[in-house]
């Protein structure tokens, strides 16, 4: 991540302590509006369209572009000043994620959370991993299953923060030197906290660990 982001610097002509924050949290934004681009323009295309198979077919796909740019508006909280409610953050977020990725597979998303209020580009951090966690179990843990679910656990412990995403699919993992696991690990870095991945033939878990401040 440090090195994609100091090509992105040199590239850009950035100065050398832009926050790399920022700049990930300006290409969600951007992401986000290209999403709302594309379903116009898609939108513009199939105007024309007498079958309604094919107009049915693009109400879907509208839907889910439009689900993939709120779930991107979603993770982007860190500008606000002072301390923000995690679970109204989290409620918002896991809906994104259950409507752009996991509701089309027929998975629910569950969220379990008991956490207060904390720093909002701190919520932000957190809702990164969370996504990217959620994501992964998308990508790899049900296989051609047409049901399951993921669910989303966040509860305080004294002065920490423990967050758990599982899933009952197949078992799977995060693949060590991949670019998710790269990204996993800084975040999780940045917010002094640990993870510990535990996977079977029953699902995967996955719990995180850090501090509430």
């Amino acid at each position: 991540m440090n090195l994609e982001m100091g090509t992105a610097r040199q590239s850009l002509a950035l100065p050398p302590n832009y926050d790399e924050m920022v700049l990930l949290r300006e290409t969600n934004h951007r992401f986000a509006n290209t999403m709302m681009v594309l379903a116009f323009a898609l939108r513009r295309e199939f105007a024309g369209s007498v079958s309604a198979e094919t107009r049915r077919s693009f109400e879907r796909c509208e839907a889910r572009i439009a689900a993939f740019g709120m779930l991107h508006r979603s993770l982007v909280v860190g500008g606000l000043q002072g301390k923000i409610s995690l679970s109204d953050y989290m409620e918002q977020l896991c809906r994104s994620l259950s409507e752009a990725l996991l509701r089309p597979m027929g998975v629910r998303c569950e969220l379990v959370t008991e956490a207060g209020d904390m720093p909002a580009e701190r919520c932000e951090r957190l809702g990164l991993v969370i996504a990217e966690l959620v994501t992964n179990a998308a990508r790899h843990a049900f296989g051609e299953r047409d049901s399951g679910t993921v669910r989303v656990s966040i509860l305080e412990d004294g002065a920490s923060l423990v967050c758990i995403v599982s899933d009952d699919g197949r078992g799977m993992g995060i693949a060590l030197g991949g670019a998710g696991s790269r990204i996993l690990d800084q975040l999780v870095h940045a917010m002094g906290g640990e993870m510990v991945v535990r996977s079977g033939p029953t699902g995967t878990s996955v719990v995180v660990t850090c501090r509430c401040v």
